[in-house]
C-alpha cells in the first residue's frame, strides 16, 4: 500500500495563491498527535443518537456530564466537543446533513468529518434504518485507511427499531443479529469490525435530563446492549501505528478537500475571468467605433467654415452669421445623433449583461475586494474548518496581482465622473451659445464685405483666421460630448478591465496548484 508524502503535501498548501494554511493544519494536528491517550470520535447524521449515547456513557461511568452536552428532537450539537472517559478521550460531533443548503449545516458536516480524521478510533452512529443519503459518504470516510479494530459501528436507539424488548426479547435480538448482516453487507464489513445494537435510553426515560446517575437505567441492562459498548471503550489502547494512520487519514483529507475546493474555485474564477476579457473586449469595440465616429466628425467639420465663408450670396453680417449658425447646427446633430446611438447600444448590452447570473457571481467579486473579503470567523480548525479560508486567500492574491498589473485609478472614481458627465451638453443652442457670441462680434466687424473678402489678400488671410478660429472653437464645444461618452465606456467596463491581468494571473496559478496537488493525491 503506497503512502502519502505528507511534507510534500506541507510544502504544496505553502505554495497555494495568496498564502499558506499549511501552519493551520499542522497546529490542529500537533495538538492532537500530542495527547497521550486514544481519541475515540462518535459521528454520523443529525438525530442518530450520538448525545444521548454519551451522555448514557457518561452516566454510566459516574462521570458528569458537561453542560454543552444536550439532548433534544433538534438539531443541537454545533461543535466538536471532547470529554474524558475513563483511559480516553470521548469527542462528540455535530451531526453531518448531506446535501445541506444552509450554511450551519454545511458548517456543521464539515466540521464533523475534519473531526474523524483527528481521531485514533472512529465510531460510526447510525438508527436501526441503517443508511440512505449518507452512505456515499461514509463508505468514503471507511476506506481511508483505518487499522484493523479502529472503525466501529453502533446501530442507535434500537428500542425504536420496533419490536419491544419486554414483550419478545427473542425477536429483538433476531431483529438485531439480522441488522448487523444487512450494515456488513451494505459497506462490505469483516466479522473483525466491531459493530454494536444499543438502546441508549430505552423508552426516553432519561428524556433531556442530564444530572442522572446510572441506576436510572439499571431495568434495561440485560438487553439494552451498553455494558458491551463500556467493556470496548474501557479496552481501547493507542498503539503507534493507529496514530501514524490517523496522520495519513488526516493528511489525506486535507489534501483531498483542499483539491476540491481548488477545482470549484478554478471553475469560478476561470468564469469570472472570462467574464472581465469580455468587458476588455468591449471597451476596445466600443472606444475604436467612437474614435471612428470622432474622426468622421472632424473630417466634415474640416474646411467646413471656410467654405461658408466663401459662398457668394449675402453679404450682410445677420444673414452669414445665420448661414454658418445652420451649417454648424447641421454638422453638430448629425453627428451627436451617432454618438447618442452608440451611448444607447453601450447602455442596451450593459442591461442584457446586468440581467446574466455570470455578472452577479462578477460584482460579488468586487464587493469582496473592495471590503478586503475578509468574513467572520466561523467554527474551529480541522481540515474543512481551514479549506473555507482558501477562499479569503485567493481573494488576497487577487488583489495584489491586479495592483501589480497597474490598475491606477478606482471604478467608483470613473463611475461617478461619467454619471456626473452624462446630460451635461443638452443641445445644439446651449452647446454653441459662447461661439454664437463669437460670430456676432468677428463676423459683424471683420467681414462685413463678402465681396472684399474674395478679392483682397489680407482679407482673404483674414477669412482663413476666422474660419480656423471657428472650427477650433467648435471642436471645443465638440469635445465633451466625445469625452462624455467615453467616460461611459470606461465606467461601464471599469471593473472588467481592472481584474482582467489579475484573473488570469490567477486562473493560471490554480491551475498549477489543482494539477499538482492531483499529482500527490495519485502518488498517494
Amino acid at each position: 500500500m503506497t503512502t502519502l508524502d505528507i511534507g510534500a503535501v506541507r510544502d504544496w498548501l505553502g505554495r497555494l495563491p495568496g498564502g499558506s494554511p499549511a501552519g493551520r493544519y499542522a497546529d490542529d494536528w500537533d495538538a492532537f498527535a500530542k495527547l497521550d491517550r486514544p481519541v475515540v470520535t462518535l459521528f454520523g447524521s443529525y438525530d442518530t443518537g450520538k448525545s444521548s449515547l454519551l451522555r448514557r456513557l457518561l452516566a454510566d461511568a459516574g462521570s458528569e456530564v458537561p453542560g454543552w452536552l444536550t439532548i433534544s428532537a433538534r438539531h443541537e450539537t454545533f461543535e466538536v466537543n471532547d470529554v474524558e472517559l475513563g483511559g480516553c478521550v470521548l469527542r462528540d460531533t455535530p451531526g453531518f446533513v448531506v446535501g445541506a443548503s444552509d450554511v450551519r449545516a454545511q458548517n456543521n458536516s464539515r466540521r464533523a468529518m475534519a473531526a474523524v480524521g483527528l481521531t485514533d478510533v472512529g465510531i460510526a452512529v447510525l438508527t436501526p434504518q441503517l443508511v440512505t443519503a449518507e452512505r456515499d459518504v461514509l463508505r468514503a470516510l471507511f476506506t481511508r485507511g483505518w487499522p484493523a479494530g479502529t472503525m466501529w459501528f453502533v446501530i442507535s436507539r434500537f428500542d425504536e427499531a420496533g419490536v419491544d424488548p419486554e414483550y419478545d426479547l427473542d425477536q429483538y435480538r433476531e431483529l438485531g443479529a439480522r441488522k448487523i448482516r444487512e450494515l456488513r453487507e451494505l459497506f462490505g464489513l469483516d466479522d473483525g469490525v466491531p459493530v454494536f445494537v444499543v438502546s441508549q435510553d430505552p423508552y426516553q426515560t432519561a428524556g433531556p435530563d442530564t444530572d442522572l446517575g446510572p441506576e436510572t437505567w439499571d431495568a434495561f441492562r440485560s438487553w439494552d446492549g451498553m455494558d458491551g459498548l463500556a467493556d470496548a471503550l474501557k479496552a481501547v489502547s493507542a498503539p503507534p501505528g493507529w496514530r501514524d494512520a490517523a496522520g495519513q487519514r488526516y493528511w489525506t483529507a486535507v489534501l483531498d478537500e483542499t483539491v476540491t475546493e481548488l477545482r470549484g474555485q478554478l471553475a469560478d474564477y476561470t468564469a469570472r475571468a472570462r467574464e472581465a476579457a469580455s468587458g476588455v473586449a468591449r471597451r476596445e469595440g466600443w472606444e475604436k467605433e467612437l474614435d471612428i465616429l470622432d474622426q468622421a466628425a472632424r473630417a466634415g467639420l474640416d474646411g467646413l467654415v471656410d467654405e461658408v465663408l466663401r459662398r457668394p450670396g449675402e453679404s450682410q453680417s445677420d444673414a452669414l452669421r445665420a448661414e454658418i449658425q445652420r451649417t454648424l447646427d447641421t454638422w453638430f446633430t448629425r453627428h451627436q445623433d451617432r454618438l447618442e446611438r452608440l451611448r444607447q447600444s453601450i447602455r442596451k448590452t450593459r442591461e442584457r449583461e446586468r440581467a446574466r447570473p455570470s455578472w452577479a457571481d462578477f460584482t460579488s467579486l468586487v464587493t469582496a475586494l473592495e471590503t478586503d473579503g475578509t468574513p467572520a470567523p466561523d467554527g474551529p480548525g480541522g481540515a474543512a474548518g481551514h479549506v473555507e479560508k482558501v477562499g479569503s486567500m485567493l481573494i488576497g492574491a487577487l488583489k495584489v496581482a491586479s495592483e501589480a498589473a497597474g490598475s491606477t485609478s478606482g471604478p467608483k472614481t470613473r463611475v461617478v465622473k461619467a454619471a456626473e458627465g452624462v446630460g451635461r451638453h443638452l443641445g445644439t443652442a446651449e452647446a454653441f451659445l459662447p461661439l454664437a457670441v463669437y460670430l456676432t462680434d468677428v463676423v459683424g466687424s471683420r467681414l462685413a464685405d463678402r465681396a472684399r473678402a474674395g478679392q483682397d489678400r489680407a482679407a482673404a488671410g483674414q477669412r482663413e483666421k476666422v474660419a480656423a478660429e471657428v472650427t477650433r472653437r467648435v471642436l471645443d464645444t465638440w469635445q465633451p460630448f466625445v469625452d462624455d461618452v467615453r467616460d461611459e465606456i470606461i465606467a461601464e467596463t471599469a471593473d472588467q478591465v481592472d481584474l482582467d491581468a489579475g484573473l488570469r494571473e490567477l486562473v493560471e496559478r490554480l491551475r498549477e496548484a489543482v494539477a499538482e496537488g492531483e499529482s500527490l493525491l495519485r502518488r498517494g
